[in-house]
């Protein structure tokens, strides 16, 4: 039996500004980690910001709603 945990995905919100966090192209390794780092199972860089998947349920992402930039 596969226990699924959390299923959110979005991009990573850098919380210094509100806005999501940037990345270049080639840099999927950086975002991968950055995404593992706030709870996520995965990221990679979908220029011109860190997406990530598979963020418990009760963590920050960026939200367009909220957006401050």
């Amino acid at each position: 039996i596969e226990v699924v945990m959390g299923g959110k995905e979005g991009y990573l919100l850098d919380k210094s500004n509100g806005c999501k966090r940037s990345c270049f192209f080639g840099s999927t390794s950086w975002c991968n980690t950055e995404c593992k780092s706030k709870s996520a199972e995965k990221g990679y860089c979908a220029w011109p910001s860190c997406y990530c998947y598979g963020f418990s349920d009760d963590s920050k992402m960026w939200d367009l709603k909220t957006n401050k930039c």
